[in-house]
């Protein structure tokens, strides 16, 4: 079966971050990797109001496109998200969607789905803005994996293969084969101790999906002692953070 990917487009004007995507939906077409380019500036997306509703009940309150895109993302093999560098970071656009995905913090939904990040810049912000996207794969309970960045004096350089090397790879191969960082199992274990201890819904949540008991997502090639102090980190956490009600 052909794998599929999204790939987030932030930009209004369509040029630079888009023609990026476009070359990446070609070349991925010919090694059978179906691409769809989901423009946001097509959707309707409010600003989140932090009524926090979709946390404790698990469906947002406000009325309108957000929903059905996050339930699109959850359809897909791997994500691209994709940005200029507005005021050193990404996008007000790509931001407003992302507030809006708070609940995934809490019940992540893309678990070890491969993430590529895309931005582009007339010269600076890159740094910034790629740790960002990087951050909100790993709070999605998705990982990172390659950085494609364009500055505009370099805009002409045709896309390599090589610079979605990563992602290609682990798009092709099981998810118990990445090797996933420090960071992303203390983040693992902070995420851990909230759904024990906050809310009841996210207890019920990681309980289904069998986590509770595990060192990471899933079965992964994480370091020894990596997996040794993300455990030791959980316990020194667990015992501070007292269960909401006690």
């Amino acid at each position: 079966m052909n794998k599929k990917v999204i790939a987030i487009n932030s930009s209004k004007r369509k040029r630079n971050t888009h023609q990026l995507l476009e070359q990446l939906k070609n070349q991925l077409k010919e090694k059978h990797i179906e691409v769809e380019i989901l423009n946001l500036f097509d959707y309707e997306i409010q600003e989140c109001i932090g009524c926090e509703v979709c946390l404790r009940k698990g469906n947002c309150s406000l009325k309108d496109d957000h929903s059905l895109l996050m339930k699109k993302l959850t359809e897909y093999d791997g994500l691209v998200l994709s940005t200029p560098v507005y005021m050193g970071n990404v996008s007000g656009k790509l931001k407003v969607f992302v507030d809006r995905t708070c609940k995934w913090f809490h019940r992540p939904e893309l678990v070890g789905i491969p993430v590529l990040s895309v931005a582009t810049t007339s010269a600076s912000g890159l740094g910034d803005t790629f740790k960002t996207l990087e951050s909100v794969a790993i709070q999605w309970g998705a990982f990172p994996t390659d950085r494609i960045a364009r500055q505009v004096k370099d805009l002409h350089i045709s896309l390599e293969e090589k610079e979605y090397r990563q992602f290609l790879k682990h798009l092709n191969q099981p998810k118990s084969k990445y090797k996933p960082s420090m960071k992303q199992v203390i983040h693992f274990q902070v995420q851990k101790v909230l759904a024990e201890k906050v809310l009841p819904i996210d207890k019920d949540y990681w309980q289904q999906q069998g986590w509770t008991d595990k060192g990471y997502f899933y079965d992964s090639k994480a370091a020894l002692t990596t997996k040794a102090f993300g455990n030791l980190f959980y316990r020194f956490l667990s015992s501070r953070v007292k269960k909401v009600g006690e």
